[in-house]
């Protein structure tokens, strides 16, 4: 199996956790661009919690 680097888990986990708040309908009283701008900053605090989900989805990927 080919070796995961952190940067590649780090970036799943980021795209795993805004796909599901914007799919969430979390800040739909805003506008676009403060929607986006929390979004981010809840991508930035918790992109962590999604590292499991991340590499299980890498590693089937790249199996």
């Amino acid at each position: 199996m080919a070796a995961i680097r952190d940067e590649e888990i780090e970036a799943e986990a980021r795209a795993i956790l805004r796909e599901m708040i914007e799919q969430s309908g979390w800040y739909r009283g805003l506008s676009a661009a403060e929607r986006t701008r929390r979004i981010e900053e809840d991508v930035d605090r918790n992109w962590p919690l999604m590292l499991r989900e991340a590499r299980r989805r890498l590693e089937h990927r790249k199996g």
